[in-house]
């Protein structure tokens, strides 16, 4: 992280957390969009896809709220805490077989 950056984010932890909900993207909260599920035409696997993704994300989150926003060809996942940004860049990790696999795109915006 550059200077600019780490003056950046000190800044924000001595001002403290906002009062209200967190939505906007911040180092406090990150989000990893999977577009292209409606690649998958059986249902059946896409059911089991999507509970992979679920279980991967519950992993990377451990513990810290999360929020969860799916639809027929897109999954939102946005992880809150101080190191939402690693836990997103090891949820991309444990998801780069299967997004590869199937051809699914990866971003970091929310849908």
């Amino acid at each position: 992280m550059r200077n600019p950056g780490r003056a950046e984010l000190r800044e924000a932890l001595e001002a403290g957390l906002p009062d209200g909900p967190l939505t906007a993207p911040s180092p406090f909260l990150c989000h990893l969009t999977i577009d292209g599920l409606d690649r998958v035409t059986d249902q059946r696997k896409l059911i089991r896809l999507r509970g992979r993704i679920h279980a991967a994300a519950r992993v990377a989150a451990e513990g810290c709220h999360t929020t969860y926003h799916a639809t027929d060809s897109a999954i939102t996942i946005g992880i809150q805490g101080p190191d939402a940004h690693d836990r997103i860049n090891q949820l991309r990790n444990a998801l780069a077989r299967l997004t590869t696999k199937h051809g699914w795109t990866t971003r970091d915006e929310p849908r």
